[in-house]
């Protein structure tokens, strides 16, 4: 079934644009709660790394991105591209691809173990997003994207 997409005036899609936040999103807090609880302790948003990752975990050396799908094009049933202005937003999203590949190197070549968790897996999997997260933690393995 096809998904229809609501008409908004320009007023209201700014309004609702301006709503989105990239710190403290719903997802990232259900992460950062669940790893509290796990008993791990992190900084957040630290500036002085690439990318200001959303969680830092010095103890184990691990940085973990939480993506939304649409922003970060993660390819899944999230993920689309506006029908006006497409220019403008072809050109924002590829940008903000190559970012985060620039930016997960970069952190890899400082010797950091990064984690991508994706906005989708949160949604339709919490539990098992959460074990496999706090089993790369524990291991040794360079990156995971979940």
């Amino acid at each position: 079934m096809k998904r229809r997409h609501k008409k908004h005036s320009p007023m209201n899609r700014s309004q609702m644009m301006q709503s989105v936040h990239s710190e403290d999103t719903k997802p990232e807090l259900q992460v950062r709660r669940e790893l509290f609880r796990a008993g791990f302790r992190y900084r957040l948003h630290r500036r002085d790394l690439p990318g200001s990752p959303d969680i830092f975990l010095l103890k184990y050396g691990v940085v973990i991105f939480i993506n939304g799908c649409f922003w970060h094009q993660h390819g899944c049933k999230f993920t689309s591209r506006p029908k006006s202005n497409t220019d403008f937003w072809n050109n924002k999203f590829d940008n903000n691809v190559v970012r985060d590949i620039k930016t997960n190197w970069e952190l890899s070549l400082q010797g950091f173990r990064v984690a991508t968790v994706w906005e989708c897996s949160i949604k339709s999997d919490f539990e098992r997003t959460m074990e496999r997260l706090k089993a790369f933690i524990a291991s040794d393995e360079e990156s995971i994207e979940i």
